[in-house]
């Protein structure tokens, strides 16, 4: 248990790092905005698609594999980023890290989970939550290297050696694989049938679960990979302050999620996240009204710590309402419904800011947040109260 949350950290990293710098590197090699949505596109594609099949071979043969398997793919989709920088091989590149993701995002909760339950199950996803911010922060601070490799090196250009920045991403990866090569599995007992299959009873919780995060994913698609590349343009401001920025948030994110584990206990599991999703909202509509970059950053670090505060304690109380076999198809279909939604948001956004102004995405994310939060109230709030 302690080894995969200590996997979170090098996971954490090499997202905190792309978070950063990935959509300004996009920009910085002519790309439209259109098509760095396409780029963006592929990877929240390929995971939409394939985290059900993941999921199913996950619960049949196990999480271990596909999570050693995941590591592999993301480092050399990295690797491939460095070495190539046109349009056809960057949506290539990022479809591999897709599948690669749609490997981990199957595996990574269901073992988690596997592992822990009753309380030790929340101690050990806040635990893990907490781990990836903190990787997430390591990696923000990290993509204000290409600054100072040019302020070092006059002769060089910004675009190589942001470049640089896809190695650390690779190395990432292969420390994460190095952590979770020690870590038992129980392998899983056989069903006296051959090939996968859905192991899942739990429509009903299920259902409304990849619902709620059918809305989350089309809001997020159209805000959060657009951040760096918001803050850079509209502000201009450099890499390293939207590192800083990044850094800052996943800070107080990590102390945001123990925060919203004792108000979890008093409030409980549903009405924490909703409270904070809700307020997030306010906070997100602040954004586009903010004169300067100083109080648009202060809204984004309030506005990102109490979004993603309370999803630890959620996605504990949601694994606790499902039996182990169906742990990896369940998560597999939450993250299909998520993704699926996602591509179309990211997309969805590029053609927006084409066609009205930088700002627009943020009033149609807000609005599909404030249905997100009603309908896991709607759905949960009940099943919270029968569990206790």
């Amino acid at each position: 248990m302690r080894l995969l949350v200590l996997f979170s950290f090098p996971v954490g990293v090499s997202l905190g790092l792309r978070m950063v710098f990935f959509m300004p590197y996009l920009s910085m090699l002519g790309l439209s905005e259109a098509q760095m949505g396409l780029v963006a596109v592929a990877s929240s594609a390929a995971m939409a698609i394939l985290a059900v099949p993941f999921g199913l071979l996950a619960d049949l043969r196990g999480r271990k594999p596909f999570l050693l398997a995941s590591r592999l793919l993301v480092a050399s989709s990295d690797l491939m980023f460095f070495f190539r920088s046109d349009l056809a091989s960057l949506v290539l590149a990022n479809l591999l890290g897709g599948i690669g993701a749609s490997m981990i995002g199957a595996s990574r909760q269901a073992l988690l989970a596997d592992k822990t339950r009753g309380a030790r199950r929340r101690r050990a996803f806040t635990a893990s939550s907490m781990a990836f911010s903190v990787g997430c922060m390591t990696g923000s601070i990290l993509a204000g290297f290409p600054e100072l490799y040019v302020a070092l090196h006059p002769g060089v250009e910004l675009l190589e050696a942001t470049r640089l920045l896809f190695l650390l991403c690779a190395l990432s990866s292969f420390t994460a694989l190095l952590l979770l090569l020690p870590v038992g599995e129980e392998r899983p007992r056989a069903t006296g049938r051959s090939g996968p299959r859905l192991t899942i009873k739990s429509w009903r919780v299920i259902g409304s679960y990849c619902a709620f995060q059918a809305l989350l994913g089309s809001g997020a698609g159209l805000v959060v990979p657009w951040f760096s590349y918001y803050f850079w343009r509209r502000f201009g401001v450099k890499l390293s302050s939207i590192g800083f920025l990044f850094a800052a948030t996943q800070a107080l994110l990590a102390l945001g999620s123990l925060s919203a584990y004792g108000l979890a206990i008093r409030l409980g599991d549903i009405r924490t996240a909703v409270l904070c999703q809700l307020v997030a909202v306010g906070l997100l509509l602040a954004i586009p009204a903010s004169p300067f970059f100083a109080l648009a950053a202060a809204f984004y670090v309030a506005r990102a710590v109490l979004m993603n505060m309370a999803s630890p304690v959620v996605k504990a109380f949601y694994m606790g309402l499902l039996r182990r076999e169906e742990r990896g198809s369940a998560s597999a279909l939450q993250l299909t419904a998520f993704w699926a939604s996602r591509s179309l948001g990211t997309y969805g956004s590029g053609l927006l800011m084409e066609a009205l102004t930088l700002d627009a995405p943020f009033f149609a994310c807000a609005a599909i947040y404030a249905a997100a939060s009603a309908l896991l109230y709607a759905a949960f709030q009940r099943e919270h109260e029968r569990e206790g």
